[in-house]
C-alpha cells in the first residue's frame, strides 16, 4: 500500500487534502479512484489507514484506522559520510534510508574527489532529502531522515554519539561486531573514494571515534557505508528477538 508523509494531524474521519505532488501521483502515475487507500504519516509519526476520494486534480484523504506497527529502529544511527561522486550519494541516501539511518551529515576531507559548491547547496539538499522521503515511503517508515549541512573534521564533536566509530580500510584488528552496542546510540564515520588521510584517523580516534575494519576486501565508499549500516541493522534485529 502506498504511503504518504503529510502535514495534517491523522484525527479519524477528519478529512484532509494531500499536497499537489502528492496529488498528482495519486491521479497520474498511480491512476487512483475515490475509494481506494494509502497510508499516511503525520509529523508526530501517527500512521493511519486512509480512504482516498479524487476530485478533478486534488485528493482528499481520510483516516479510518490507526496503526500501530512502526518499522523504526530503537537506536539512533548518524552517519557522517564523505562527500562522492553524485549518482553514488544519491544512492546511498535512498539506500541507507531503507536502512534505517536517523540523519546523515555530509564531509568534507582532505582526499575528497567531489568539491561542495556553497552556491548549489540549498538546491540539492531539497533534491536530496526528497530522495530520503520518497525511501522513507517505499520502506514504510515512520521517520524521513535529516539530510544536515556539510561539515569540516573539527565540527565532529557535535554529533558523537554512545558509540563512534570509523571504517578505515587500514586497520586489520578491529572488527565492527567487537565494539557495537546495539543498545546504544551509534555514530558512524566513512570516507571518500580516496580513502582516509592517516593523520584525520589521529584525529578522529583523539575525539574518541574506535577505527574497525570491514573484512579483507576493499569496499567502494558508499558499499563501505551501507555494510556498516547493514551489520548494525542486523545486530539490532538479533538483539531484539
Amino acid at each position: 500500500m502506498q504511503q504518504f508523509f503529510v502535514n495534517s494531524p491523522l484525527i479519524l474521519n477528519q478529512t484532509f487534502s494531500l499536497d499537489a505532488e502528492q496529488a498528482h501521483q495519486c491521479i497520474n502515475v498511480l491512476r487512483y479512484q475515490s475509494g481506494q487507500e494509502v497510508i499516511c504519516v503525520d509529523p508526530i509519526q501517527n500512521r493511519a489507514r486512509c480512504r482516498l476520494e479524487v476530485q478533478s486534480i486534488k485528493v482528499f484523504a481520510t483516516p479510518i484506522e490507526h496503526l500501530k506497527q512502526n518499522s523504526e529502529m530503537e537506536i539512533k544511527i548518524t552517519l557522517i559520510q564523505a562527500l562522492i561522486r553524485k549518482e553514488r550519494w544519491e544512492f546511498l541516501l535512498q539506500k541507507a534510508t531503507e536502512l534505517g539511518v536517523h540523519r546523515v551529515v555530509p564531509l568534507i576531507l582532505r582526499r575528497n574527489v567531489v568539491k561542495w559548491d556553497k552556491g548549489e547547496s540549498q538546491h540539492k539538499r531539497v533534491r536530496y532529502q526528497k530522495i530520503m522521503q520518497e525511501a522513507s515511503e517505499q520502506s514504510k517508515r515512520s521517520h524521513v531522515p535529516e539530510l544536515l549541512d556539510v561539515i569540516t573534521l573539527n565540527e565532529i564533536k557535535s554529533y558523537r554519539s554512545d558509540n563512534n566509530l570509523v571504517c578505515y580500510e587500514d586497520e586489520k584488528a578491529r572488527f565492527i561486531k567487537e565494539v557495537l552496542n546495539p543498545k546504544e546510540s551509534i555514530t558512524l564515520v566513512c570516507g571518500p573514494e580516496g580513502g582516509f588521510d592517516p593523520s584525520e584517523i589521529v584525529e578522529l580516534e583523539s575525539m574518541g571515534f574506535k577505527s574497525v575494519h570491514l573484512g579483507t576486501r576493499i569496499l567502494r565508499a558508499e558499499t563501505a557505508s551501507l555494510y556498516v549500516l547493514s551489520a548494525v541493522d542486523f545486530m539490532f534485529e538479533e538483539h531484539q528477538r
